[in-house]
């Protein structure tokens, strides 16, 4: 995808607090420098950080060992300067925003020079006056996935943390085997058996001809005659055009955090099924006036409700770091801990009576909140009535897509499309041809990956992934997964042991933040989520800018904060303050 200029990756961005010691301008340098040898140190327990590809173009690309790394080639830095107001608030608002644009900037930008530069990079925005750095990561999705990212970061936090508080010089042991000079990284040797196997064969994959005969034919037959028939988006059409990523940012902090998980608890099921729930409504309220496209690239045209609404993909990506079975990783490396691409998808199909009663039920709440702010009155009784089903049918869909989710982990690996990988000899190839096709619907129109939660503190070794989680579907316990529930633990609870002064010489992850870049073939938009242990949660919407309809990608992601946040206030879902435009 990468060389097709499809999609460039994913990012995981943290807050790290910095410790009293490295604070302020007149520290910058020895920050950086601090900094600089724990990446070098975090990249030494993942070989894949370490290799370059040889032949991304082609149908058979391969990794290659390299000598040594120059970390300016991966690690910028830039110094946030507030010229006029000093405030922390205006500092603050100020990195916001460069960030941002940062993040945005850095998914439209592929990886250079991928035969001699891991598909990696940093970007460490700092301010003298503030008390933290964001420490972008972004990855070539051909090196490793999300929740590799996160492993990185957790590494990252490790090695932060090696040094002494007192003299900020790290043990001899933690060094051992370190050759940093000059900012450039001479790599140890790695044999063959040392390296990171690919993904089959990490993860069992068994495939059943049957199975695999019935995905194929749905391939192949006619759109009319597939079991999930799909059409164009007129809101979401698909073009050869340079990555442009937008990105929209929703918060909600721990206390919230913890109603909306109580909320799901009741409903049967997870923040994965209500995100999802959410979407698939929002795009009910937001598309019904929406038809499907009579030619390519069509502009948006309100129209009148189609009487075969265009059916409806969503998409939850599924860590199958799980399944790494021990015995197939690598020498010296924790089968928990490998960074590799390895996930899969669960598919949640909306078309026929259950999208038409969506959609149905979505046009009433509209149609009461447009005559309620045309009247500048309260909705009425009925209103209320029928926002009510609306919001009983979108916790209705949330358990239905636990249930799937329930469903897709009890299969373990057997019978996944990743198993059909193998049988496919120019992958990349397959995807040019799908990519020339002229007026070719897109398979997903939203995906919503939730990455779990994150530890912000060393206070062990973390056994990744963590058994504490957000959710049972895309990262979650082995245990919580056979059992189909969730298992975050106590998510919203503080998890510093110290106090204050123990904490002023400590690296702290105090919000992360998972991005992805734009697509202009395939997903239409993308819904990352990600927590930090004993703070807030962090939603980002990413799409194609430019392509992708600013008034229904924008409005979902301001319908998900709204409503996100009706729950974190222990409401019912507040579809009235629903906004117009985003």
């Amino acid at each position: 995808m990468h060389s097709l200029n499809v999609y460039y990756g994913c990012a995981l961005t943290c807050r790290y607090a910095i410790p009293a010691a490295l604070r302020g301008a007149q520290a910058e340098e020895a920050l950086k420098a601090h900094f600089e040898r724990a990446v070098a140190l975090a990249v030494l327990d993942h070989p894949l950080l370490q290799a370059g590809l040889v032949g991304e173009s082609t149908k058979d690309p391969v990794w290659v060992r390299l000598e040594r790394l120059d970390l300016r080639h991966h690690i910028q830095w830039q110094t946030i300067s507030c010229n006029s107001d000093k405030s922390l608030s205006n500092s603050g608002r100020m990195m916001n925003a460069v960030l941002e644009d940062t993040i945005k900037a850095q998914h439209d930008t592929p990886y250079p020079d991928l035969e001699t530069r891991p598909g990696w990079k940093m970007v460490v925005l700092c301010a003298p006056d503030l008390n933290y750095v964001e420490a972008f990561f972004g990855i070539n999705h051909a090196n490793a996935d999300g929740e590799s990212a996160k492993m990185f970061q957790q590494t990252l936090l490790e090695k932060l943390n090696l040094t002494s508080t007192s003299s900020l010089s790290a043990p001899d042991d933690a060094l051992s085997g370190l050759q940093l000079e000059g900012h450039v990284l001479t790599l140890p040797p790695m044999p063959q058996s040392a390296f990171t196997p690919a993904h089959e064969t990490l993860v069992g994959l068994s495939v059943s001809p049957v199975w695999a005969v019935s995905v194929v034919l749905n391939q192949i037959l006619p759109s009319w005659l597939r079991s999930h028939p799909l059409r164009n988006l007129e809101w979401a059409p698909q073009r050869a055009v340079p990555v442009r990523t937008a990105l929209r940012l929703i918060e909600i902090d721990a206390e919230a955090l913890r109603r909306v998980l109580d909320a799901c608890r009741r409903h049967d099921t997870t923040l994965t099924g209500v995100v999802q729930a959410m979407v698939v409504t929002s795009l009910a309220m937001r598309t019904r006036t929406h038809t499907t496209t009579t030619r390519p690239g069509a502009l948006p045209s309100k129209k009148t409700l189609p009487t075969s609404p265009s059916p409806i993909v969503l998409g939850t990506p599924v860590s199958m770091h799980r399944y790494i079975r021990p015995n197939a990783a690598a020498a010296a490396q924790n089968p928990e801990r490998i960074m590799v691409n390895s996930v899969t998808y669960c598919f949640h199909h909306y078309y026929g009576r259950r999208l038409a009663s969506l959609y149905d039920l979505a046009g009433n709440v509209a149609q009461d909140n447009d005559e309620a702010n045309h009247e500048r009155g309260c909705l009425a009784d009925n209103a209320e009535i029928n926002a009510r089903r609306l919001e009983a049918a979108l916790w209705e869909q949330a358990a239905r897509v636990r249930r799937q989710l329930t469903e897709k982990l009890s299969k373990g690996t057997h019978n996944d499309l990743t198993g059909l990988l193998k049988f496919v000899p120019d992958f990349r190839g397959r995807m040019a041809e799908e990519m020339a096709v002229a007026d070719r619907p897109r398979d997903v129109t939203v995906e919503v990956s939730n990455l779990g939660v994150m530890n912000g503190e060393v206070i062990s070794r973390p056994k990744l992934p963590l058994q504490a989680e957000v959710d049972g579907s895309s990262v979650a316990s082995l245990a919580a997964e056979k059992e189909g529930v969730e298992d975050f633990g106590d998510v919203a609870a503080a998890t510093s042991r110290g106090d204050h002064d123990d904490q002023d010489q400590k690296w702290i992850i105090e919000r992360a933040m998972f991005t992805q870049s734009g697509i202009p073939h395939g997903v239409a938009l993308l819904v990352n989520a990600i927590a930090v242990k004993g703070k807030r949660l962090t939603v980002s919407v990413n799409w194609q800018s430019g392509l992708i309809d600013e008034e229904v990608a924008a409005g979902l992601a301001r319908d998900l904060e709204v409503w996100l946040g009706s729950l974190g206030r222990g409401d019912h879902i507040s579809f009235s303050n629903r906004a117009k435009s985003g």
